[in-house]
């Protein structure tokens, strides 16, 4: 065997491994998980082009191709080769023809706890095409794991250090010299100088705030502005706030004026990025002091960051400075650049507006995905369905898939029948088993009484011809009922199991699976 195409099947297993992994960490649905399981279904389609089939033995701790081995793992509760193992499956088989929705149900299966599953059964009972294994029953095989005894050796310790001791010659009775260059010297000169500068600050900050009350000289206020100066490099911003305060309180001075500039606030990047929680929390109040002008300089300190829930307290301390007032962030939705396009949009959609359908109206066509889809978002806030539902035919699954969640969190019933005349077309056969489910969840949530009704239809539909291609259907069905949950629908799900069609009784189980 070539070792490239060795080389080949490595990296498809290593990306089977990480999108499991995802999907049991993030869930299906999450960008991650997308962003690991499409680039695999890729790869084993082009390899699968190559070799008729892919091949692969299952051990306790390993996944094999050709007694060759491309992975392992010796954690229990992280391997997905002990979790296949463990279940009774000892090979793979991947054939030419594999389907993205075979492959997704395959990673949903195996990404489940197994302490509550039966990997091997939910494989079994899902009649993939293009998936074959191999499982060996209890009486074909002895499972014995132990954890490995470890052998415990004597360490004479003291033995050790004299043994050091003596190799490296080392006289513990000398003495200590501490030789330091000029500069080296300076350094530390310096240094302690700082700090002890640095313990007085907070005592002269007061001693100058209480002259403030009584003497409002310029040459008391010039000495605060340099004092908050060096407060926001050391990053104290517990007495930069107070120095705000009382200058804007006591004097018509704004102290926020020599720092509201781009470079200061740009320079912001690492506070928000690394700094600990403590100085973070103290920074997020400091910002709620800023005046308007500062905002276009807080949108590119946004493209800087990192870290997205520290993005999302810093986006909620701009709208408050803003006081829903859009005109700050109205010039950068017109911006070229697609980011921050997108921080503009997240801002005013987090405002009461009035206005919003119409400012953001000229991008609604928008050539980036995420731009239309933070405006789905944007209309989400404000309960705005009518537009959210325009973006149900964007050329972009993952923007129509937002759309769908979108409309699902509002409950906009308005969406109802259009959804349910969709579902019925043959247009939805086309579309990927992920936007399918999404169409099914919105239906579910959109619906009033008639959508149990509906999807019992939909479950028990008796066919001539079609079965099989219309098992995915009463899959999506059952899970539409199982998303309700209630009385009803559970007892629709309960009289499916009964039914002699093995399509309904499959899709029933695995729907009350998740109830």
């Amino acid at each position: 065997m070539a070792a490239g195409i060795i080389t080949e099947v490595k990296d498809v297993v290593l990306s089977l491994a990480k999108a499991i992994k995802a999907i049991h960490m993030y869930g299906l649905h999450h960008p991650s998980s997308k962003n690991l399981y499409v680039p695999l279904y890729e790869k084993t389609v082009k390899l699968l082009r190559t070799l008729p089939e892919i091949n692969l033995q299952i051990e306790q701790f390993s996944i094999l191709y050709q007694s060759e081995v491309l992975y392992t793992e010796n954690e229990k509760d992280l391997t997905i080769a002990f979790k296949l193992f463990r279940d009774g499956i000892r090979s793979l088989n991947i054939t030419d023809g594999l389907t993205l929705d075979e492959l997704v149900l395959f990673l949903e299966i195996v990404s489940r706890t197994s302490r509550e599953h039966d990997i091997a059964l939910d494989l079994w009972e899902s009649h993939f095409k293009h998936i074959d294994f191999y499982i060996v029953e209890e009486e074909d095989e002895m499972f014995n794991y132990s954890v490995p005894e470890l052998k415990v050796d004597a360490v004479d310790y003291d033995k050790k250090l004299e043994e050091i001791i003596s190799r490296e010659k080392l006289d513990l009775n000398a003495t200590i010299a501490i030789h330091l260059d000029e500069h080296e010297l300076k350094t530390l000169t310096h240094e302690i100088h700082e700090t002890a500068r640095m313990s007085f600050i907070p005592v002269t900050i007061t001693t100058l705030l209480n002259f403030l009350k009584t003497e409002r000289s310029q040459e008391v206020i010039d000495s605060l502005l340099e004092l908050l100066e060096r407060c926001i490099d050391n990053r104290d911003f517990t007495n930069a706030r107070r120095i705000v305060h009382r200058l804007t309180q006591d004097t018509d001075t704004d102290p926020l004026l020599r720092i509201a500039n781009e470079a200061t606030i740009v320079g912001f990047k690492d506070i928000v990025n690394t700094a600990h929680d403590t100085v973070y929390n103290e920074f997020i109040a400091f910002v709620g002091m800023f005046p308007k002008i500062s905002i276009p300089h807080f949108l590119k300190l946004f493209t800087e960051i990192k870290r997205k829930e520290r993005l999302s307290q810093l986006r909620t301390r701009l709208v408050y400075i803003m006081q829903d007032d859009p005109e700050p962030i109205i010039p950068f939705l017109a911006s070229t650049n697609v980011t921050i396009c997108i921080h503009a949009i997240a801002l005013l959609g987090s405002m009461n507006v009035k206005d919003i359908v119409n400012l953001l109206q000229p991008l609604m066509h928008h050539h980036d995905p995420g731009v239309r889809t933070e405006i789905i978002g944007a209309f989400q806030t404000n309960k705005i369905g009518t537009s959210v539902a325009k973006y149900l035919d964007d050329e972009s699954m993952v923007v129509r898939i937002r759309a769908l969640q979108a409309l699902a969190a509002m409950k906009y019933l308005r969406a109802y029948e259009n959804l349910l005349h969709r579902i019925k077309s043959k247009y939805f056969r086309n579309l990927e088993f992920t936007e399918q489910k999404e169409y099914f969840n919105c239906l579910a949530a959109t619906g009033g009484r008639d959508v149990v009704k509906q999807l019992r239809k939909m479950l028990f539909k008796w066919l001539l011809f079609g079965n099989k291609r219309y098992a995915t259907m009463r899959k999506l069905a059952a899970y539409g009922l199982a998303t309700i949950n209630d009385e009803e629908a559970r007892a629709i799900l309960h009289e499916g199991m009964k039914r002699r069609n093995k399509d309904i009784r499959t899709a029933c189980d695995m729907a009350l699976r998740q109830v």
